[in-house]
């Protein structure tokens, strides 16, 4: 028999009763194929989302004034799913910037909207091979982390910073480890309906492929649509390696 503490590390956090969301994509279209779901049950529960957008397609696009094709298409998802806007970080389209910058952009919009939970791509993937999800997720690790910390980024005085958050979930999709569960069904459509938002990069095919793996993802639990999570709490996110138990929720 484990002993308390360690069966206590060995479950994931429950994706339940979250009030403030931030989901980290790497594309304009990320969440929504990732975890669309989970954001239209998280709006429709009363809670606050936003989405944060790591890269686009402004370096195609330098001529226009105003939003580009696929910060438009963010923006009609967002609206569709009634999340809110946590801004464009303006990295490009299979950036060349560092994991460091990157998370040092995003670690200013963690501390200023203070989530409950944080939801981005799995880095760890075993078949991911983009260059912008693996900078992105990781981005997402080390920014989760150094918000945490009164030190950094370094002042010049010294002093210890007073704008500091710890994020009690952080939740990976696009996983090959998933420890969590969540019932979509009620939000399939929905989901399907935010991804057609991203005319420019979605055909029937992908909204197929998506709808069956929702299907997969809820092979052996009582769900008919179903989108999985690596789901990790605060005491989780460094040194530990311990074997997590897998669950629904």
């Amino acid at each position: 028999m484990d002993n308390p503490i360690i069966s206590h590390l060995r479950k994931p956090p429950k994706l339940k009763g979250i009030k403030k969301a931030l989901f980290i994509q790497p594309h304009p279209d990320d969440n929504q194929i990732g975890a669309g779901g989970m954001m239209a049950l998280l709006a429709d529960s009363g809670a606050e989302v936003y989405e944060l957008t790591v890269t686009d397609d402004r370096m195609l696009e330098q001529n226009k004034d105003d939003f580009t094709t696929r910060q438009s298409e963010a923006l009609s998802a967002q609206k569709l799913l009634n999340i809110k806007n946590a801004g464009f970080l303006g990295f490009c389209d299979k950036t060349q910037e560092s994991v460091e910058k990157i998370s040092q952009a995003i670690l200013p919009v963690i501390r200023k909207i203070k989530p409950d939970a944080i939801f981005t791509v799995d880095p760890n993937l075993a078949t991911e091979c983009h260059s912008d999800h693996l900078k992105t997720g990781t981005a997402v690790k080390y920014a989760v982390i150094d918000a945490m910390c009164d030190f950094y980024p370094y002042s010049e005085d010294g002093k210890a910073r007073h704008e500091t958050w710890t994020t009690p979930i952080l939740a990976f999709y696009y996983t090959d480890k998933p420890n969590r569960k969540v019932d979509i069904s009620k939000y399939m459509e929905k989901k399907i309906d935010s991804i057609k938002c991203h005319k420019s990069q979605v055909d029937n095919n992908i909204l197929i492929f998506v709808k069956e793996l929702a299907k997969i993802a809820a092979k052996d639990t009582k769900y008919k649509y179903a989108e999985q999570f690596r789901a990790l709490s605060t005491i989780q996110l460094h040194c530990f390696n311990i074997a997590f138990e897998e669950d629904g929720d």
